[in-house]
């Protein structure tokens, strides 16, 4: 009896199995890859709505603060409303609400005048993942002395 030895590879091509798999390979890392770009750029869209919102947040909170406190009355400084008409400017999409309250040194809210003001800014907008509303919010204190 004798063994057979097995047969060896020359190295002249692949198989059409050989060559179907590996198209079939590149097919599902290809699909794979262009699925990932929509999702990048919704991430990367609500990630520049939010850092949007924060500016917008903080220039309104600089704007009031620079009021002083005896000038900054206490209440809804501006009511939760769109920062443009124009659907066509990128403000359009944001909305900014603000308001004053009296706090005491615990920072519960107080109905009289404690030395002690927080100022708080809201600014809402949509996340373009999820479709739904989101807001940036941002307190400061100011006090009296």
């Amino acid at each position: 009896m004798s063994l057979k030895q097995p047969k060896k590879i020359d190295g002249r091509g692949m198989s059409i199995i050989e060559v179907m798999v590996s198209f079939s390979i590149l097919i599902i890392v290809f699909v794979a890859l262009t699925q990932t770009f929509p999702l990048a750029l919704s991430m990367n869209k609500t990630s520049e709505n939010s850092t949007k919102a924060a500016y917008l947040a903080q220039s309104k909170l600089e704007e009031i603060n620079s009021l002083g406190y005896d000038n900054l009355p206490v209440g809804a400084l501006e009511a939760k409303h769109r920062l443009s008409s124009d659907p066509l400017d990128y403000l359009y999409y944001f909305q900014r609400q603000a308001g004053v309250e009296y706090v005491d040194g615990d920072l519960a809210t107080s109905l009289t005048n404690t030395g002690l003001k927080k100022i708080t800014v809201t600014v809402f907008y949509t996340n373009s993942i999820s479709k739904t509303e989101k807001n940036y919010n941002t307190v400061i204190l100011i006090s009296q002395w």
